[in-house]
């Protein structure tokens, strides 16, 4: 319900207690009664939130129907999918037409992909009834972007290993993983959605304000692309054509890495620590790796490599440049953080 703001006075009563009235108009609007109990959480701007029957609408939980049948394809009811769970409903009901086999095989392979805390309580031939476990309580914003971090880091280090070494095997894997950051990503995501509208979890999802949503949703993305690139780089390896790529080639490309994920380091321990100094740190190693690179690239460019191999490795630096800059942005988010009016 939205209306004018509204000037109250402030009575003591009792010789020691402040006194607001409430605006009866909200009061009725909420169904808030004589006798019944509101929450009131102090706020870091020092206003006050006032949350209505809160022990009632905790046990409420939220619903969207899905009309699957109206979906062009099972690829239009999976978007539709995310879309709910992003917003943060706790149940999500399906009705599926023709074709209800093939959109429920594909619903169940993106829940299992890219939906983290989802299970199917209910199923028949023409719907689904998907619910949502894993609350913000059990796993904060802070813990999954930790998460996020060291997967993301750990597959640039494995795909520069699968590039080294031509190991297929390994180059598949890293790509796989892949999809267990998206699962993240989308579930910080409707962490941080909820509590733009639910103000009272802001504490229980591990932050200090609404403020902080928006920064911890830029980061959020920046690690989900570094793990895109990650993924990037061993995608490029089957189409390369080498046996093995010259150590003066392979060293800096290496150096170049292990700069990319110290920025990236930096920039998360950062964030964690709100530390400007790091985040300087972080920030000042990308004009180094920008220098490296070029010197990698006029060394690939003067090589007799196969043309798939010359531009595999080209792709595979501006991942690597990519990444870190991805790094750099996280820690300008930092900065941003330690400023507060």
């Amino acid at each position: 319900m939205k209306g004018p703001s509204q000037l109250r006075k402030v009575q003591l009563t009792g010789g020691s207690t402040y006194v607001v009235s409430l605006p009866k108009n909200w009061a009725k609007a909420a169904g808030i009664k004589p006798g019944d109990y509101v929450q009131l959480i102090p706020q870091p701007d020092t206003s006050l939130l006032i949350v209505p029957g809160e022990g009632k609408k905790r046990e409420e939980l939220s619903e969207a129907l899905i009309d699957a049948s109206l979906a062009e394809n099972p690829e239009d009811t999976a978007r539709e999918l995310i879309a709910c769970y992003l917003v943060g409903y706790d149940i999500i009901r399906l009705r599926f037409g023709r074709k209800a086999a093939e959109h429920r095989i594909y619903i169940k392979d993106v829940m299992r992909r890219k939906l983290v805390g989802v299970e199917i309580i209910d199923e028949a031939a023409n719907y689904m009834t998907i619910r949502c476990l894993l609350g913000h309580v059990e796993f904060p914003v802070k813990d999954a972007l930790s998460r996020m971090h060291i997967m993301a880091l750990s597959m640039h280090k494995d795909a520069i290993t699968a590039l080294r070494e031509r190991n297929i095997s390994l180059a598949h894997d890293v790509a796989q993983r892949d999809d267990e950051v998206d699962r993240l990503y989308f579930f910080v995501v409707r962490q941080l959605k909820m509590a733009t509208q639910k103000r009272f979890i802001i504490e229980e999802i591990g932050l200090t304000s609404l403020r902080d949503c928006l920064g911890y949703r830029l980061v959020a993305k920046s690690l989900e692309r570094i793990a895109d690139h990650a993924a990037r780089i061993a995608q490029t390896i089957p189409t390369m054509e080498y046996q093995s790529i010259p150590d003066d080639i392979m060293a800096p490309i290496t150096s170049m890495s292990t700069l990319s994920a110290e920025i990236c380091q930096n920039a998360m321990k950062a964030l964690y620590q709100l530390s400007i100094k790091k985040a300087n740190q972080a920030i000042a190693g990308i004009a180094q790796l920008t220098e490296l690179e070029e010197k990698v690239i006029k060394l690939i460019l003067e090589s007799k490599l196969h043309i798939t191999t010359v531009v595999g490795l080209r792709l595979t630096l501006e991942s690597i440049r990519r990444a870190a800059e991805y790094g750099a942005d996280i820690a300008e988010i930092a900065i941003n953080l330690t400023k507060k009016l």
